[in-house]
């Protein structure tokens, strides 16, 4: 894998990172592309924020599920 990646196989590793992990090849050519490019680095911090956010909404299920949901106003 060559290190110039461009936006979109940056965007598909970033996301692809979420079910497996990437090779040294792959996590090197995202690291030197986000350095240089503006978008990408607000690209990877949304997902980070939607993965945060459904994480604790799992999280909030499953309590709710189990009976230790916070009681209704």
């Amino acid at each position: 894998m060559k290190f110039d990646l461009n936006c979109k196989q940056v965007t598909h590793l970033v996301l692809q990172r979420e079910d497996r992990s990437l090779s040294w090849r792959e996590r090197l050519g995202v690291r030197f592309h986000l350095l240089i490019c503006k978008a990408c680095p607000r690209f990877v911090r949304q997902v980070e924020l939607m993965r945060g956010a459904m994480g604790r909404w799992k999280r909030y299920g499953d309590e709710a599920a189990g009976g230790d949901a916070p009681p209704e106003r």
